[in-house]
């Protein structure tokens, strides 16, 4: 029998199994394979709770700034992963699939995967959206997995969705999204197997005191949100059947006894037909014991959304959606693409409200084009909001750092396209985080700092809860040493 072992890299979310080991270790038993999966998270985590090491700081460090790590913290590092090795050798696997679930996987992978060739003779194949990026004016070093490949390090890699792409590789085949990136989006999600976590132990991963699972229903995004990637990795937006959807979560719930659900999508009511669906699916199922999920989620025109659909998510078991309201700015929220004003989350606000709905709202202060009066819209939000606050509404708000012009993401070419230049970084590559548009003077790093500070600020005096906090001061406090400690030499993306 083939023998396939699958690691899932870190960073990933502590409190759920990962979906693509669960989605990769469904289609390797499909094939007949006798398979296996490692949560390099969890056992990261075991490791420096061994050696009295704060997972948390540890973990946010190096997956935000790498580059900055020390000697001693890569040595680390490359302990654990020796370590972690030692038996790979002795198995005589067939297959080693390694993902990567972002692009902050990238710098373990590039310590993980050269020791991993030398413990196995097993064809090594890594995936995950983590290496999707080709070479870019923001990313001009060699597409990494192509790299890997072109150095042996790697046999091959896989650029799309694995339910198709790998039985095909699995017969020796070559074709659309195997080591090139010409991939096709699947079409027919229902017919694909949903994942398996049977291969994970489930008493590892707790959210408060339930285990939960990870559903994605979607793929893709019904918006074009110009600071966001995800339409590099998913062009297409694709929908699951609302009840296949419900079906899979209801196999769960009797499999495994879980009751707690947080769907991956971009957002989880892209598709109002396959949402109501779904909704009404888990409302209409006898659960002995309660459901709860949550997800990001989009809002639209108070228009186009009737009451009864509060009502209905109600029902169907929604605890929290996570929502990205991004500025308290009419003007910029469409200058990004959001298409939604604060008429309509208010709107919103009051009829999750009266059905019990509880909300997250994602921000960031410092969109390109953000002037002194939209930064002083978001800040009177916080004012206007401040009874939903009260009455729990509204949980909190979430803003983990500035804003940084990603890898493939529209506001790349936004940036090419208006001459913005970027830090140089010791590599004499654009720091992301560090721009500046000439169209916007004065918006300089240090001048978004402070508006993200003045913010918080801001919520705090209202009593508005920030979630990861503590994180997100981590993080601040990364970014403005990187700043501070880079010399101050401005490049364009392309140069003139």
């Amino acid at each position: 029998m083939i023998k396939t072992l699958i690691y899932n890299l870190p960073p990933l979310e502590r409190s759920r199994p990962p979906l693509s080991g669960a989605i990769l270790a469904s289609v390797c038993k499909n094939e007949g394979h006798d398979c296996r999966t490692v949560d390099l998270q969890l056992n990261l985590d075991k490791f420096l709770e061994q050696q009295n090491i704060d997972k948390d700081y540890f973990g946010d460090v190096f997956f935000e700034h790498a580059s900055s790590f020390t000697t001693d913290q890569i040595d680390l590092l490359n302990k654990f992963i020796s370590e972690e090795l030692k038996s790979v050798a002795e198995q005589n696997y067939d297959y080693v699939l390694v993902s990567l679930f972002s692009y902050l996987a990238r710098p373990f992978g590039e310590l993980f995967l050269p020791q991993l060739r030398k413990a196995t003779t097993a064809k090594i194949v890594i995936g995950g959206a983590g290496i999707t990026h080709r070479s870019s004016p923001l990313n001009p070093r060699p597409a990494f997995a192509k790299n890997l490949r072109d150095n042996q390090i790697i046999n091959d890699f896989i650029i799309g969705e694995a339910e198709e792409i790998l039985p095909v590789y699995f017969q020796n085949k070559s074709g659309p999204g195997i080591s090139n990136y010409n991939f096709k989006q699947i079409d027919d999600l229902d017919a694909q197997p949903w994942p398996d976590y049977s291969f994970y132990d489930l008493t590892n991963y707790h959210n408060t005191i339930q285990k939960e699972l990870v559903i994605i229903g979607s793929r893709g995004c019904v918006r074009s949100c110009t600071f966001c990637d995800v339409a590099e990795t998913s062009p297409k937006y694709r929908f699951r059947s609302g009840q296949d959807i419900a079906n899979e979560i209801i196999h769960h719930y009797e499999e495994h006894g879980v009751t707690n659900y947080y769907f991956a999508d971009s957002l989880v009511n892209g598709s109002f037909k396959a949402f109501d669906e779904m909704c009404n699916g888990l409302a209409n199922y006898n659960f002995a014991d309660p459901i709860r999920w949550s997800g990001q989620y989009i809002v639209r025109s108070k228009n186009t959304t009737p009451k009864n659909h509060f009502k209905m998510l109600k029902a169907s078991g929604c605890q929290i959606l996570f929502i990205g309201i991004e500025s308290g700015s009419d003007r910029v929220r469409f200058e990004m693409g959001k298409k939604f004003t604060n008429d309509d989350i208010e709107y919103y606000l009051e009829n999750f409200s009266q059905n019990e709905i509880e909300t997250l709202f994602l921000f960031f202060t410092g969109y390109v084009s953000e002037t002194e009066q939209d930064h002083a819209e978001t800040l009177g939000m916080f004012k206007r909001w401040q009874r939903y606050v009260a009455t729990g509404t509204i949980q909190g708000i979430e803003t983990l750092n500035v804003l940084g012009v990603l890898p493939g993401s529209p506001l790349e070419k936004i940036a090419i396209e208006n001459n913005f230049v970027f830090l140089q970084d010791h590599n004499g590559q654009p720091n992301f985080r560090s721009w500046i548009n000439p169209n916007n003077p004065g918006f300089d790093f240090k001048e978004r700092v402070r508006r993200h500070i003045s913010m918080m600020e801001e919520a705090m005096r209202y009593k508005w809860p920030l979630w990861n906090g503590q994180l997100a001061m981590r993080l601040y406090e990364q970014s403005i040493n990187k700043f501070k400690n880079t010399s101050k030499i401005y490049i364009p993306l392309v140069k003139q």
